[in-house]
């Protein structure tokens, strides 16, 4: 143990004596440690973690299996479910222990002494909380009898407790306002509860609403709404649940004709569903930065290579006086650790400062964000990565240095020059596998960025510049029907005449900001088979909706104002890939369909609806995602189907982002208990920030790559300039032009560039086709990317290789030989 010590007092002193050695070590490694550590944690935070649940790996989601239309998707599409579907999965299946339903929400939450505001929430069934095997922290949870119309009872969250009552036990029983209804307390979550796909929920309802009304939603069996999860029985695996499952789902879709298409349902880890879409991402991310780590090892162990060749007389006296081999490995391998952990000390705090910043670069729906943290996991893997790269960069070092012949080193004798030259190899082999790692990752940013840009130039089908969009929380009970459509045309009028805005207007739901809906229709004349209607997405929206966004009318006409009025004529209008598709070959204006949106004939609430004409064709416009292809939507008048909370569009002159607390004062002042909320003025951002996050990070870990690979070829070229210093004095000496000396350095490194892009070439022909599910419009092998990299980083190498051969010509031969 003495010895230990004395080793690394000795290490530390050594390293003091070359501070810039030392420095560059540091920071190189920290560069590498900090990126993989900041990585990895966003990877166990969001894959590796088990879900924090009892048993979490007996938690299933199950989702209704419907077969692809088209050809373009799998042969099975996952789909939520219905309430019909999901009471009769709870009440039949035997292969689970508990069974519930979910889905996110949100209230318009209202205290006394407190303006109203607008919260996340959740509508489960009475088991949700028993699948997960959450109690509560106070009171109790859900019985199935609340889920029955007329019942109002809620469970809040620890945070809402503590802020709203003062942690106060006497919560349990009193009223909250929710969406202006009210609602009685029954229990209170434990503080560290939080459900993954809804983080910041803050109440928890029952369905009780979706039993209610005429025509309730929970009635309807084609009507998917629910997120299902269920928690397997003890000795029952997930095969099993799944036969049981498609069993069950096969005799209600022979049972219910309008059910029949969804015959199977997909029984998945919850954890897997949750992140599935993200998986591969992450994996390519930490595959990425696992690259850029490899290349600073590489540097290091170069740059440990010329430092011990420096200290070859050292080590070969050290070596005469009696030290042994494993005792010079020890010590120039704790030399190297010592280094590793102290760039690995660096590299965590800077992991600590990328990941403060964190929230606000990576995209907000990315899962499980809540829980990125520097936790022991995350400490342990850096701690294990800097002494992992310690021993990786360190050994090879260590271990030709105790092979010294000290009577051959202790001359200097142009033995010695072998000896370079097998370091020269060593350095060339690790500048090689720099060079090709750094190609790697060029490469891979290249195509992102290529995607990304094309992703950027996609056509929303409107013109997404200058607009503000924002939501109005308004209760389904306070404001129904003609009262809710007064209020949303008088909000519409007021914000029309404020200066500086051109159009305002409204639609449920708006594109690119996260809503979506898909409803049957009939065309008239055209009868289909019970079951068999085709759906398309549907928007209820405004008269001057497609002005106000500058969609392209392309035939037909626009909606009027007088279309904006209850009892209308049932108009409807239809996008491009709709008429495309439905009527090809003819012209949609003119015919005329039944949709879920129809207003009811006078006399049949019940029936299906007054035929809807088609007066116009508009161009298509994406809805979820500018990488979608175009899918056939029509839109209804709002004031014909006004089914749900419009968002508004205000198309403004200027910054849109200064018309914020604008909007809010104008809403305060009609009402000021409705909270404004969803406030966006960059559409795209929202589309395309999963995108941008791969891209600007991959990106970076390139621009490290391409600077520490560059530095590989200079210090390699500047080693051997050093070493080589009397051989090119004396070829000048004897009448060697100094051009040539010039290009017998550059053609060196240039040797070197050269195998490290073939090599590099190689890997990226074989790695970058795991990367096609990242691209849009971008082949995997683009020759474009590929050769425009390759060019980058070979003229990045070409003046990596200049400064030393310039250097090397210019010697003076006289004062080499002297100094030699």
């Amino acid at each position: 143990m003495f010895t230990l010590i004395q080793d690394v007092r000795f290490a530390f002193r050594q390293l003091r004596k070359s501070m810039g050695f030392t420095l560059m070590a540091v920071l190189t490694l920290a560069l590498g440690i900090g990126s993989a550590t900041a990585v990895f944690s966003l990877v166990d935070a969001v894959l590796l973690k088990p879900l924090p649940f009892a048993h979490p790996d007996r938690i299933m989601a199950l989702d209704t299996l419907s077969p692809s239309r088209g050809g373009t998707a799998p042969a099975t599409m996952p789909n939520e479910t219905s309430f019909p579907n999901f009471e009769d999965w709870r009440a039949r299946a035997r292969s689970f222990e508990s069974m519930a339903s979910w889905q996110g929400n949100s209230f318009t939450l209202t205290l006394d002494n407190s303006p109203a505001k607008r919260i996340d929430g959740m509508t489960v069934s009475s088991d949700f909380f028993r699948v997960l095997g959450v109690g509560p922290a106070l009171g109790r949870t859900f019985t199935r009898s609340e889920e029955g119309a007329g019942n109002r009872s809620v469970l809040i969250s620890h945070g809402l407790w503590q802020s709203a009552f003062g942690a106060n036990p006497a919560a349990i029983g009193q009223t909250i306002h929710l969406s202006y209804q009210s609602y009685t307390i029954i229990g209170v979550l434990p503080a560290s509860f939080q459900f993954p796909n809804a983080p910041d929920a803050q109440v928890w309802t029952t369905p009780a609403i979706e039993h209610e009304g005429r025509n309730p939603s929970a009635k309807q069996r084609g009507w998917n709404q629910l997120q299902v999860i269920g928690r397997l029985a003890p000795g029952v695996s997930r095969t099993q649940a799944k036969a049981e499952m498609d069993t069950i789902q096969g005799s209600l879709a022979a049972r219910y004709l309008d059910d029949k298409t969804e015959t199977a349902v997909s029984v998945t880890p919850a954890l897997e569903d949750l992140v599935g879409a993200v998986r591969r991402p992450l994996n390519i991310l930490f595959a990425c930065v696992c690259f850029l780590l490899l290349i600073a090892c590489a540097n290091v162990a170069g740059l440990l290579l010329t430092r011990t060749a420096a200290r070859r007389s050292e080590l070969a006296l050290r070596s005469a006086l009696g030290a042994t081999r494993p005792q010079i490995v020890r010590q120039l391998l704790i030399e190297s650790l010592t280094i590793s952990l102290l760039g690995g000390a660096v590299g965590f705090s800077l992991a600590a400062f990328v990941l403060h910043i964190a929230p606000s670069v990576l995209p907000a729906d990315l899962p499980r964000l809540h829980e990125l943290s520097l936790d022991s996991r995350v400490f342990l893997f850096s701690l294990a990565a800097s002494l992992a790269t310690g021993l990786l960069f360190g050994v090879l070092p260590a271990w030709r240095s105790s092979r010294l012949d000290p009577a051959l080193a202790l001359k200097d004798t142009t033995r010695s020059s072998t000896a370079s030259r097998s370091q020269n190899r060593l350095h060339s082999a690790l500048v090689i596998g720099e060079t090709a790692l750094g190609l790697v990752l060029l490469i891979g940013a290249g195509l992102l960025i290529r995607s990304f840009d094309k992703l950027l130039n996609v056509n929303p089908g409107f013109n997404q510049t200058h607009l503000i969009t924002f939501r109005v929380g308004m209760s389904p009970k306070l404001f129904q029907d003609e009262r809710a459509l007064q209020l949303i045309q008088q909000l519409q009028s007021r914000l029309a005449a404020l200066p500086g805005v051109q159009q305002a207007t409204y639609a449920y739901p708006l594109p690119l900001t996260g809503g979506d809906m898909s409803i049957t229709f009939t065309i008239v004349g055209r009868p289909n088979p019970p079951g068999e209607d085709p759906s398309a997405r549907a928007s209820v929206v405004a008269s001057n909706f497609f002005r106000s966004l500058e969609m392209p009318l392309r035939r037909g006409r626009f909606f009027t104002a007088a279309e904006d009025r209850p009892g209308s004529p049932p108009v409807v209008i239809v996008n491009q890939a709709f008429a495309d598709r439905f009527f090809p070959g003819e012209d949609a204006v003119g015919k005329r369909i039944t949709s879920g949106l129809a207003p009811a004939v006078p006399g049949d609430p019940d029936g299906p609806g007054q035929p809807q004409e088609i007066v116009g064709i508009v161009g298509n416009v994406v809805r979820a995602s500018l990488a979608e292809a175009p899918i056939p939507e029509y839109f209804v008048p709002f004031a014909q189907a006004s089914i749900g909370q419009p968002t508004f569009a205000l198309r403004v002159a200027g910054d849109p982002g200064s018309y914020i607390d604008t909007v809010r004062s104008q809403v305060a002042q009609m009402d000021p208990t409705l909270p404004v909320y969803a406030v966006r003025t960059n559409l795209l951002a929202r589309s395309t920030a999963q995108q941008r996050f791969q891209t600007i990070l991959i990106s970076a870990f390139a621009g490290i790559a391409l600077v520490l690979s560059a530095i590989g070829l200079y210090a390699v070229l500047s080693y051997m300039v050093v070493q080589r210093a009397m051989e090119l004095g004396l070829r000048i000496a004897l009448g060697a032009q100094r051009g040539n000396v010039l290009s017998l350095i550059l053609r060196r490194g240039m040797l070197l560039a050269v195998a490290g892009l073939v090599v590099g070439l190689g890997a990226s022909f074989a790695l970058t086709r795991y990367m096609a599910t990242l691209l849009f419009a971008t082949k995997a092998l683009d020759a474009v990317t590929f050769t425009g990299m390759t060019v980058l980083l070979f003229g990045v190498s070409v003046v990596a290789c200049v400064v030393p051969a310039y250097r090397a010509s210019r010697l003076d031969p006289m004062e080499t030989l002297r100094s030699q």
